[in-house]
């Protein structure tokens, strides 16, 4: 880990987001990976227990547009500090959720955790971007998830541990977004910022009524990107969730379910490497990331093995972790850098849509036909970025 820090030179205020988010995220690893079997806990069908997943997703998706103005509008800081402030809230709430069996806690901590993370991520990255080479953008946020994951991965390590030897509760260890997150919060008081121009005069309603006029200005490349983000984030929702979801389900207990979970964040550890391909490959990853995981779902329907279940999580997360860092490549090569905030604010609201259709889709599926049934149509939905991605390519895409 310190080689990553002191081989390459980055901007300090790089740096001192990505140690702050490592420390949001420690305290995030502790009970994250068991949040799909506690939302099922809550739950009495499939359909509910996609909704509570999409409250999450469905505020991130509102917030966006406003995370993404401000961005481009105040200091970052400020919203960094903002969206820190609603996580020590959202401990509490899953805290109070575990010790009351109340659902309308999980409504509200997953509700403020939807507009909490709409400006950090917006925030973070638009302070990245602004102060990294275009050449190297997409090995720098690889840098970044190495090191936040790497600590993600051995909270959740911790987070098993306890739950599995010494039966520690769920909550307890979703409290622990909250002290880790005041620290975050110290951390990021110091982050320091160029001086650049602010609009003076913030209208909230016009950055909503905006917004279809704003896409509709986007370059081409820009907008395929968009659609696929859409696309990306229904599949990785569906196998993010639903996985530990059915391991559970079919016996291999908490613990177990939990471990696909942590698998499925181990390939984030290799974001600097899987950077350099993104850099490399830049759009040609979409079309071969979608084709495998085409496969990846088909195989799902036949998987019940449970080592054979962490080897599918392990491969699914590599190519949406592709996929990812290709899109911010993409973003720094036809962005307008003024507007950055906005269109980063557009890509992640449309991966978070997907995200909202996702489980809610394969939720009701799952309540109204057979597994296998409902698998065959994400695969279709699979099917059809594959052709987007192959055709938006070969049509208007030009490799620099």
């Amino acid at each position: 880990m310190k080689k990553i820090i002191e081989k390459d030179k980055v901007h300090k205020g790089i740096n001192l987001l990505t140690w702050s988010t490592s420390v949001r995220w420690f305290g995030w690893g502790l009970g994250e990976a068991f949040i799909p079997i506690f939302l099922l806990l809550f739950s009495e069908n499939f359909l509910e227990t996609g909704l509570l997943t999409s409250v999450y997703n469905i505020v991130f998706f509102l917030s966006i547009p406003l995370a993404g103005y401000l961005a481009d509008n105040i200091k970052i800081k400020k919203i960094l500090l903002f969206g820190l402030i609603l996580y020590v809230f959202i401990g509490m709430g899953y805290f109070l959720a575990g010790l009351t069996s109340s659902i309308i806690f999980i409504i509200i901590a997953r509700g403020l955790n939807g507009i909490a993370y709409s400006f950090d991520q917006v925030g973070r990255e638009s302070y990245f971007i602004r102060n990294s080479p275009k050449n190297k953008i997409s090995k720098i946020f690889g840098r970044f998830d190495v090191i936040t994951n790497f600590w993600w991965i051995i909270a959740v390590i911790i987070g098993i541990t306890l739950v599995k030897f010494m039966s520690i509760p769920i909550h307890w260890l979703l409290f622990v977004v909250t002290p880790t997150s005041i620290i975050s919060l110290l951390i990021v008081s110091r982050l320091k910022e160029r001086p650049r121009k602010y609009e003076t005069n913030l209208c909230v309603l016009k950055t909503y009524l905006n917004l279809p006029r704003d896409i509709k200005k986007f370059k081409t490349e820009l907008k395929i990107t968009i659609l696929l983000s859409f696309i990306t984030g229904i599949l990785s929702s569906i196998i993010y969730f639903f996985v530990p979801i059915f391991a559970y389900l079919n016996g291999d207990g908490l613990g177990n379910s939990a471990v696909l979970a942590l698998v499925y964040a181990i390939p984030m550890l290799f974001g600097k490497f899987l950077g350099k391909i993104a850099d490399k490959k830049k759009e040609k990853i979409y079309f071969i990331s979608f084709l495998s995981i085409i496969l990846i779902l088909g195989s799902l329907i036949l998987v019940k093995n449970y080592f054979l279940l962490l080897i599918i999580m392990f491969t699914a997360s590599i190519i949406f972790e592709l996929i990812s860092l290709t899109n911010r490549g993409i973003l720094a090569r036809f962005a307008d850098r003024t507007h950055l905030g906005e269109i980063d604010g557009s890509l992640n609201g449309f991966a978070a849509l997907g995200a909202i259709v996702g489980p809610l889709l394969f939720g009701f599926l799952l309540d109204s036909t057979s597994i296998a049934n409902s698998y065959f149509v994400i695969i279709i939905i699979a099917m059809i970025a594959s052709i987007i991605s192959f055709f938006g390519i070969k049509k208007y895409f030009k490799t620099n």
